[in-house]
């Protein structure tokens, strides 16, 4: 995520009342806290689009609350500072959060979730953390969710039908065209720019640009004597300038993206793909097994939930 792009860096766990401790987020040995669960039938949510992020509706602890879903995002959920105290959570343990850079990290609260409501899904024991403050922007989220939210679902972000599916099971395998397969917390592809080939992030949670790429890598590329400067762009932690460039053609395997310009530089060694090119598409991300699949909208795609 641009906005709020970070990655948990360490967490240092404090004994909760039920004598258990927290594990690091991001996939690291768990070092007493049961994984999360889900309970419940496949469910679809609404998806709203929202500042270019997409948001649908949850509940925790019995409260509505509107959730950026975030494929960028670390771990499993982050929660406003207004909705841990509205929620009286407790802190089991803190962690250290940065953009890709690891540069200017800042300390966070860890909170054990029992009790997540997404639609007619209930998921026990997620781990939570604070999302860092940053400048005050026009709508201000609830929180974020991350990919890991829902162990052994796929979840399906259905941007022209205005919809998020969660079905239990997984993706096909990948085929290197329209599914690939990722390491880490955040889904990726190759990327093909003007000729040029880099490994690019597929993340929601960019509202910025459609497409941010490195400073190292927009250099090589044919239109870069064309740069222009677009503004400044803000992490959880730092904030760049941004020029933009432009791009003949660009796509992830064998999907066209059909965008005119790319921003750089990104905070990562890897190229961003964002919502704004996302919202054309069907994304369709396994996070148990790391994979990730596109689908161009076409005419006749169910929208809404009524029939799923």
């Amino acid at each position: 995520m641009i906005v709020t792009s970070m990655f948990l860096l360490a967490a240092s766990a404090q004994q909760s009342s039920a004598a258990q401790s927290v594990p690091q987020v991001r996939r690291e040995a768990s070092i007493g806290v049961p994984r999360p669960t889900v309970s419940g039938s496949d469910t679809c949510l609404k998806l709203s689009m929202v500042d270019g992020l997409p948001v649908i509706p949850i509940k925790i602890g019995g409260k509505s609350l509107n959730i950026v879903l975030d494929t960028g995002a670390p771990g499993t959920v982050l929660l406003s500072s207004d909705i841990i105290q509205q929620l009286k959570l407790a802190k089991i343990g803190e962690a250290l959060v940065s953009d890709p850079t690891l540069q200017n990290p800042k300390r966070v609260g860890l909170y054990l979730l029992a009790d997540v409501q997404a639609g007619d899904l209930a998921v026990e024991n997620l781990l939570a953390s604070d999302l860092p403050q940053r400048e005050k922007r026009i709508w201000e989220e609830d929180g974020v969710m991350g990919p890991d939210a829902f162990p052994g679902y796929v979840v399906t972000y259905d941007y022209p039908g205005g919809r998020v599916l969660l079905k239990k099971g997984r993706l096909p395998p990948a085929d290197g065209r329209t599914a690939f397969s990722y390491e880490g917390s955040t889904p990726g592809a190759q990327l093909n720019v003007d000729g040029r080939t880099i490994k690019a992030d597929i993340d929601t949670g960019n509202a910025r640009y459609g497409l941010i790429l490195p400073k190292e890598f927009a250099a090589t590329l044919p239109a870069y004597s064309k740069q222009f400067p677009v503004g400044v762009a803000h992490t959880a932690n730092n904030k760049y300038d941004f020029s933009a460039l432009p791009v003949a053609d660009a796509k992830l395997g064998d999907v066209p993206l059909y965008i005119g310009l790319a921003a750089y530089p990104s905070p990562a060694k890897t190229a961003n793909v964002g919502s704004y090119v996302l919202r054309d598409f069907v994304l369709r991300v396994d996070s148990t097994n790391k994979i990730v699949s596109l689908e161009r909208a076409a005419p006749g795609l169910e929208t809404g939930c009524s029939s799923a």
